[in-house]
């Protein structure tokens, strides 16, 4: 005779078994869907944008991007009111809002008037770190070759790109990229500084955040390998000054690059928050408007509520490049060729 009993448990068992590998597969499954997508460090490239992700929103409907936002906010990309964006703002020349939304990113780009000034901005938020990426010409140092920065961004398939430090213009600060040190000269200006630590250098972690060392701390090729690895640095920016630092404009009346205590077009990025992220740029208008000196740039940098922000090459190099063209007004009406750029890509893979 058969063992009821004995089956009926045995069935439970197998039930049992059974019901917590599909919680356990399905568990997994949702594990799996909320990692997001990750560019790989070496790849040279991001995914090609989807072109019906970018949208335009005229300046009169400014609070529109708000009903943007809350989409990014369910997607799980924005937190409820992180949006820096204020659809009060004083928006300059009629130029349209643009942004691009997918899963994985969040861009909007706009035009200030503040103190008689044109000022333009990017904000960004991405899903991983890695869609914060550097662009070298030719993807290696001290290529020969130089390019319009709208050039790179439609190299990389950025989905916005803004101009770096053009590092083949100057010999001052070091040069990360990928991981390595390609330059760090500790050759001896005065009693304090050398080549490398002449001016702020910025760092960028494989984690998205801005790091700063400050023009004259220590900078030799093994300190400089030791900061890498103990930060988890990717790349670095070399130009500043430091402009925010703590949520607070960071002083500075005297720098050997950028004609800091001079009317200027301004150029920076900066950092809201983990993966969150604030170009500003102030460039002349048609108009030629007085500009400002870096030090009025950096209070109204950090009245935008950014943590920390880094100065880079501006004048005519000062750019932001949106869907591969230029967004803002450069100086003399015409973009300048450059060595290098910064962007942030999609990390959706392409159809």
């Amino acid at each position: 005779m058969c063992d009821h009993s004995r089956l009926t448990g045995v069935s439970r068992r197998i039930l049992a078994t059974l019901l917590c590998l599909v919680i356990s597969l399905s568990l997994c499954g949702l594990a799996l869907a909320e990692v997001p997508y990750v560019i790989p460090e070496g790849a040279t490239v991001g995914p090609i944008p989807n072109a019906e992700n970018y949208g335009s929103v005229p300046i009169e409907d400014a609070a529109k991007i708000l009903e943007v936002a809350k989409r990014a906010e369910e997607m799980g990309l924005l937190e409820p009111g992180e949006l820096n964006f204020d659809p009060e703002a004083h928006f300059g020349y009629e130029s349209p809002i643009l942004y691009y939304l997918d899963e994985t990113i969040f861009a909007v780009c706009w035009k200030e008037h503040i103190w008689g000034n044109t000022c333009s901005f990017a904000e960004i938020k991405v899903a991983d770190a890695s869609q914060f990426r550097r662009k070298l010409a030719g993807d290696m140092y001290q290529y020969p070759q130089q390019f319009l920065a709208s050039e790179l961004s439609r190299q990389v398939n950025a989905v916005i790109a803004m101009n770096a430090d053009f590092y083949q213009f100057r010999e001052y600060g070091v040069v990360v990229y990928d991981r390595e040190i390609y330059r760090c000269d500790p050759s001896p200006i005065s009693t304090h500084y050398t080549m490398s630590n002449y001016i702020d250098n910025c760092f960028v972690t494989a984690g998205g955040d801005l790091l700063f060392v400050h023009r004259g701390e220590e900078m030799t090729p093994e300190s400089l390998r030791n900061y890498i690895d103990e930060n988890d640095v990717l790349f670095s920016i070399a130009f500043g000054p430091i402009l925010v630092e703590n949520g607070e404009p960071y002083p500075c009346f005297s720098y050997p690059v950028g004609e800091v205590d001079q009317g200027y077009s301004r150029a920076g990025i900066g950092q809201l928050g983990p993966r969150h992220y604030l170009y500003m740029s102030l460039n002349h208008s048609p108009q030629k408007e007085a500009r400002w000196d870096t030090y009025t740039f950096a209070v109204h940098f950090a009245s935008k509520g950014v943590e920390k922000a880094y100065c880079l090459d501006g004048g005519q190099t000062g750019e932001v490049v949106f869907q591969h063209e230029p967004y803002n007004y450069m100086d003399y009406g015409v973009e300048r060729t450059v060595s290098d750029i910064l962007y942030f890509c999609t990390a959706l893979p392409e159809n």
